[in-house]
Parts: C-alpha cells; structure tokens; sequence
C-alpha cells in the first residue's frame, strides 16, 4: 500500500510539472507574439456597418459608447439594437447621437425574440438595416481606440480571412469581483487564445468582436441559425471555417471595462462559461485542467501535507504570478502590482468552478433559466 501511495504521489507531482511547463509554454508563445506581432498595412477601408446589441447599464456605457462615434475611419455607421421600450441605454444612446450628429446611426429598439439567445434575437433584429457589406459586431461592455477599424478592415483584405477577432484586456477594476476578471482576461483568457492557435492551430472566435462581409453571415445561414445556442461565437466561427475561410485573431487590444464587478458575479459568469465549453468538447475541456497549475500543487499539497507539499504550491505560485504579471505588462494592463497577488485565490476558484460542470448542465442567464444540451444548445426550463 505504501508503495502504491508513493507511485500516485509521484504520478501528482509529475502532473503538476507537465501543467506548469504547459503554462510557461504558453506565457512563452503569447509574450512572444504579443512583442512582434506584425500589424497589416492599413490600406484597406472598406464602409462597415457596427451593430452594438444593448442590455441595460453596463460600466461606463456612454464612454463605451462614445469610443464608437469618434473612429477615425472614412465611412461606417452605427446600429444600436434594444429589445425593450423602458431599457435606460435608451437614453444614453440619444444622447450620444445627439452629441455626434455628423456620424450615421441609428437606434431600433424591437421586443421580437427569434430564439432563446437574447443577443441573437438583437442582432437578427439590427442585421437588416445594415447598408454596407461588412458587418462588426461588439458588445457593449467594449471601449476601442480611434483606430480599431483600420486595424480589423486590414486583415479583411485578404479575400481567403473570413472572419476577423479581437484579443480582450479587461480594464478599470476597482472591486475584488472585477480585479478577479481581469486577471483572468489579461493572463489565462489572453494567453490560452493565442497559444492554442499557434499550437493547435485551433482558432477561438471572441464574440465581443467580430469582423466578417455581410455576404458570410447569409453564406452560414444567417444569425438565426444560433438562436438556441449559448456559445454563438464559437459556432459562427467554425461555421465560417466550414466554408473554407480562415479565422483571424488581431493583436489589437479592445478594453472590456469591468469596474464595480461583485464575486458572485465573477463566480456566477464563468461557471456558465464552464458549462458552455463542458458542452461543446468534453475531450477538450476535461484536459483544461492542465492550464491550471496552481490548483493541481493546491490539491497535491493537501495529499502531502508537509513541508514539501507547501513548498512546491508556493513555488508554483510565485511563478504563476511572474508569468501572469509578465503577460499584463505586455498587454498594457492597468492591473496595480499588489492585485497579482490574488492570482492564487482566483486560480483556486475557477478550478472549483472546473469540476462543477461534470454534475450539473443548468445555468442562469439574464434572469432565465436554462438547461445546456449538446453544442451548447439551450432549453428553457419553467
């Protein structure tokens, strides 16, 4: 039996060194591209229609907002989509095009529902007044510099790019929820994005931006082919690679502003997003814990309560904050030194948050309740 006990305690301690030689592989890979990341001549200005799906007052909406109307590109316009007539962005919206009346927008606030996703009912209500042949999508929550649509247009002009996404820097914390995220954002997000394409030339689609020709989306069927799916960018994504058209991950950060951020909220939006990866690759979710070393030297120790046991997770902390750190400073972060130090708190939360998925396929969402089948597929539960 000791024996027995001896060859698992090894075989732990081996996969705590393959986790974190994974992820010095990926700060490695990511610090790498972040540091030469050859941006595209900007000669390509093709007109594009921005939809912005709305939902009540995310932090600094007007500001986010207003990062739109000041572009410094040739010609776009912007569509805002509201599904209720009470909805208080209303408002801001007006105000801002008020503001900025020499910029084309407009405002089109529709209550009809095409499916269970709300932002997909959204856009497939805003897509139809959209008059030029290239579409962006962005949330709400993204604030961009003046020159982000020359550097996604850029990318377009390579007629074989279907589909152009952005990398996400999570800014303006200032509650314990909110650091929690951009941590995450900054570091795990960032780096898992870049180096899972570079590895395993596995594309990831964030929906927070998306570049693509009108003509794409009615070549994969049109938005409403995901208005029952969670995971909407990820499918687009592998829908216009179906059509034989690359994916294309632009180096230019866009600020997902996240400030007044609770714990619950921190916890309760990425066990959904658990859920929603649990559901579209079993395989590839379950080896996920891989990334994570901080909580497999968290659960090796409690196996091996003694001095070693605590040295090895102090160890591996101290390189995970350096690396994280490491990241954030490539990315122009606005994360304050001594927040680092709850990369350890935050890593052993979203292990926990790991495992939940294997039990349990309901989510809350936007005050709904659903159950998530294959693909992320959405069904309503009364």
């Amino acid at each position: 039996m000791d024996e027995f006990f001896k060859i698992g305690t090894l075989f732990f301690l081996g996969f705590v060194l393959l986790s974190l030689t994974y992820y010095l592989l990926t700060v490695t890979i990511s610090l790498y591209q972040l540091l030469r990341a050859n941006k595209p001549d900007k000669i390509f200005h093709p007109a594009i229609s921005i939809l912005k799906p709305l939902k009540g007052m995310d932090d600094c909406l007007e500001e986010n907002l207003r990062s739109f109307f000041i572009l410094d590109y040739s010609q776009y316009e912007l569509l805002f989509g509201i599904m209720e007539e009470n909805d208080p962005a209303i408002a801001v919206v007006r105000r801002l095009q008020k503001e900025y009346p020499h910029i084309e927008s407009k405002l089109i606030i529709n209550n009809r529902k095409t499916g269970l996703n709300p932002k997909i009912s959204n856009l497939c209500n805003i897509f139809p007044f959209a008059k030029y042949d290239f579409i962006l999508i962005s949330d709400s929550n993204i604030s961009v510099g003046r020159d982000y649509l020359r550097e996604m247009a850029a990318h377009m002009q390579n007629p074989e790019v279907g589909l152009v996404t952005s990398l996400i820097r999570g800014t303006g914390a200032l509650k314990i929820g909110a650091i929690m995220e951009n941590l995450h954002l900054n570091s795990y997000i960032a780096g898992n994005v870049i180096a899972i394409q570079k590895l395993f030339h596995r594309p990831i689609t964030i929906g927070k931006s998306m570049l693509f020709r009108k003509k794409t989306v009615q070549d994969i069927g049109g938005f409403s082919c995901f208005k029952d799916f969670l995971a909407e960018d990820h499918l687009i994504g592998v829908r216009i690679q179906d059509l034989g058209l690359k994916v294309q991950l632009s180096y230019y950060f866009i600020d997902n502003i996240n400030e007044k951020w609770s714990m619950r909220k921190f916890v309760n939006r990425h066990l959904r997003w658990a859920k929603m990866r649990r559901h579209l690759n079993l395989t590839h979710y379950a080896v996920e814990i891989i990334s994570n070393p901080i909580s497999l030297a968290f659960f090796y120790g409690l196996s091996h309560p003694d001095s070693i046991g605590a040295l090895i997770f102090a160890a591996v902390a101290t390189v995970k904050i350096a690396g994280d750190a490491a990241m954030a400073r490539a990315m122009k972060s606005d994360l304050k030194p001594i927040q680092f130090l709850l990369i350890p708190l935050k890593d052993l939360l979203i292990g926990g948050i790991w495992l939940i998925p294997f039990f349990s396929r309901h989510i809350n969402w936007r005050g709904n309740r659903f159950r998530i089948m294959n693909q992320t597929a959405l069904q309503s539960i009364d």
